[in-house]
């Protein structure tokens, strides 16, 4: 896997994510990427890898390569020492002046960076935080001196440090001065630093903290704000494609028709990301929301495949961006397949009274969230039945946001078959959706 940088002093940058091993300590609070468990380290693979993106390169077309690899490049177990070697080698012969790989302090030794001669090499650390209170409470494994020895023995060898600093930590009291502190000290050691928005990957502990609702990662705004002064440091908000991903191990069935199942802390994490990270395709300007589907994912059910064939026969089908209201809440159409909205299930004759009104009051929250969040929409529609609590959320939410809601299923033909079974996968209910335009 290959990706392709430009900055603005025209140094070019190639990064290549290279697959072997596992992390020697991974067991950071937030990572998931040390988590991981590569392929068993194996020369003659490697070379191979190593050989197949360098094939891609031509020569004199890149200033810098970045190695991604999950854990430490300089940790022989995960890497053998000869692939370093090698590695320098291939970049001698592309003219790669640059060469940027990611390690942990206690595999940075003088005898270890002797192998990258006759190239500028830069080790990048994740020093994450210069406290060692935090440090440990985020279960680093190193302490702020390990760091330290290991910029001196860089320094000392002619290479570079390049320091990760994540910016929106747990445990920090002060987000604002610790990140200050921590930049002032890394800019003593280091000839770059990156800040990093945290991020829960979902096979880390922080993950948990985010579902029990002890915290919550820095939205783009959130996040500019606290690094836009920093001129003379890399700003990196979303290092990885972020998405709520719940490992295997974290799912449950999500059934029943109670409060509890409607306010379930995996809802609330998704209702989060929609309304903080999530960004609809410019393109899709016009909002059709639709009713959820017994059967799941959505797209399999006959009431979605019969709306769909009417929608994408459309003219505006290009600009349409379908919504789903149900109990989770409010779920763009493209994450129909996603968990736990592809498994729950919301029995509604098992509703009262009462926990009718709950839904209709916590789904009119969730729209106005995500509608005060998202501004690209010019138009708005709707295709549910009139008389229930999911329509009856929408219209409240729209009336109160001042936003003209059009209900495609005119009254008179709900009146004539409401008592049908399935009644909006009719073909008389169906047509109605002409009026949208």
């Amino acid at each position: 896997m290959v990706k392709l940088y430009i900055n603005l002093s025209i140094m070019i940058e190639k990064t290549i994510i290279l697959q072997s091993g596992k992390c020697a300590w991974a067991r950071c609070f937030a990572c998931g990427w040390g988590r991981l468990v590569g392929p068993e380290p194996n020369i003659h693979r490697l070379k191979a890898d190593i050989d197949r993106e360098f094939s891609k390169i031509e020569k004199n077309e890149i200033n810098r390569l970045k190695i991604f690899a999950s854990g430490s490049f300089l940790d022989t177990k995960q890497f053998p020492r000869s692939i370093w070697s090698y590695l320098v080698r291939k970049c001698k012969e592309k003219n790669i002046q640059e060469l940027v790989i990611e390690s942990r302090p206690e595999f940075i030794t003088e005898q270890s960076l002797q192998d990258f001669s006759g190239i500028e090499l830069i080790v990048a650390i994740g020093l994450e935080v210069a406290d060692n209170e935090i440090l440990k409470k985020y279960n680093k494994g190193f302490a702020v001196e390990d760091y330290i020895r290991a910029a001196n023995i860089l320094k000392t060898a002619g290479c570079k440090l390049r320091t990760y600093l994540m910016v929106g930590l747990p445990f920090v009291k002060n987000q604002k001065i610790s990140l200050k502190k921590s930049i002032v000290f890394a800019r003593k050691y280091s000839q770059e630093i990156v800040l990093i928005n945290t991020f829960p990957h979902s096979a880390a502990p922080l993950f948990d903290m985010w579902i029990s609702g002890k915290w919550k990662p820095l939205d783009k705004k959130q996040f500019n704000g606290l690094v836009k002064q920093y001129k003379n440091c890399e700003k990196d908000f979303n290092n990885f494609m972020f998405v709520p991903r719940f490992p295997k191990e974290k799912r449950v069935l999500i059934k029943g028709a109670s409060e509890k199942e409607l306010l379930h802390p995996y809802y609330k994490v998704w209702q989060d990301y929609f309304c903080r990270f999530y960004e609809p395709k410019k393109e899709k300007n016009i909002a059709l929301f639709i009713p959820c589907a017994f059967r799941k994912p959505y797209p399999s059910s006959k009431l979605h495949k019969a709306i769909f064939s009417v929608l994408r026969n459309l003219k505006i089908w290009p600009k349409l961006h379908p919504i789903v209201i149900s109990s989770p809440g409010v779920i763009p159409y493209e994450f129909s397949n996603y968990y736990p909205f592809n498994s729950y299930d919301w029995p509604e004759w098992e509703e009262t009274a009462d926990i009718k009104k709950k839904y209709v009051s916590v789904t009119q929250k969730r729209i106005e969230s995500y509608l005060l969040a998202h501004k690209n929409y010019k138009k708005f529609y709707c295709y549910l039945k009139p008389d229930s609590e999911s329509c009856i959320a929408l219209r409240k939410a729209c009336k109160k946001l001042k936003i003209k809601l059009v209900e495609c299923l005119r009254p008179e033909t709900y009146e004539k078959i409401k008592s049908q079974k399935n009644p909006l996968s009719l073909e008389e209910a169906l047509k109605d959706l002409a009026f949208l335009t």
